[in-house]
């Protein structure tokens, strides 16, 4: 099998520059079932849930996650899954904390000797051959909104551009649970609402006394009625298109936004 020497990996990034310029007007948003966050439109996806990489990988892979967690997650226990899910010898390295986009974010550097079961996935969607060895990524993690998010960050080429500082930007983006996938269209529910598998909840919900919830779909044709589940919140019927919803007050006030799938 051809392997990557470091001249002419240098000659792929650098030729790939050319083709897919910089733009830092272009943007891509990512949903998973618990949040959204926007990264640059030269990230896209590989196939596989979770996964995005920047220019098909050669700058840089990330997985994304967004788990029910009220702690933070145990750094032995992040070391162990990696250890686990990328294959290779991996060591924890340097740490630290940074506020961004209103988060406190924690990140930890992790180093290998080789990442198999990564490399395999790269050159089975990418048809890239690729070498992952001696090299470290980073894992940025939070805690907020009874969600715990993780992003495992690695770059393919040391001499590649750090994909670090896109993360960084990015995650300034999120939105977890609170939010993610609602589009408000008015002032109302604010922060207060979330989506989370087909269900809309929220304080909100509860303080102000909502006692019908109408879908419609993008035309205004009427999809149906949301049903009462627990802890206040509201089933919304099945749907796989974007919604416009429409809540009804005990005051007789509305608020109406639309939902992504």
């Amino acid at each position: 099998m051809m392997q990557w020497t470091k001249g002419a990996a240098v000659i792929a990034v650098t030729t790939l520059s050319l083709v897919f310029p910089k733009s830092a007007e272009a943007q891509k948003l990512f949903k998973g079932d618990n949040f959204t966050i926007t990264f640059q439109s030269a990230w896209d996806t590989l196939g596989s849930p979770g996964i995005i990489a920047k220019h098909i990988g050669l700058e840089g892979v990330a997985t994304v996650n967004a788990a029910p967690g009220t702690t933070l997650p145990d750094i032995d226990s992040l070391l162990a899954f990696y250890s686990d899910s990328l294959g290779g010898h991996i060591t924890k390295d340097s740490s630290g904390t940074k506020t961004i986009g209103g988060y406190n974010v924690h990140w930890q550097k992790f180093d290998y000797d080789s990442l198999p079961k990564l490399r395999k996935l790269i050159m089975d969607k990418t048809k890239f051959p690729v070498d992952l060895k001696n090299g470290s990524f980073r894992v940025y993690y939070l805690q907020s909104n009874n969600l715990v998010f993780t992003l495992a960050v690695l770059p393919l080429f040391p001499f590649a551009d750090s994909p670090y500082g896109d993360v960084e930007i990015a995650i300034a983006t999120l939105k977890l649970g609170v939010q993610a996938g609602i589009i408000s269209l008015s002032q109302g529910p604010g922060r207060d609402l979330w989506i989370r598998n087909s269900k809309l909840g929220g304080t909100w919900l509860r303080t102000n006394r909502v006692f019908a919830v109408d879908c419609f779909d993008t035309r205004g044709v009427l999809i149906g009625a949301a049903t009462h589940a627990a802890e206040g919140s509201w089933n919304l019927p099945a749907s796989h298109r974007e919604m416009f919803v429409v809540l009804r007050t005990a005051d007789g006030s509305t608020e109406h936004f639309t939902v992504r799938p």
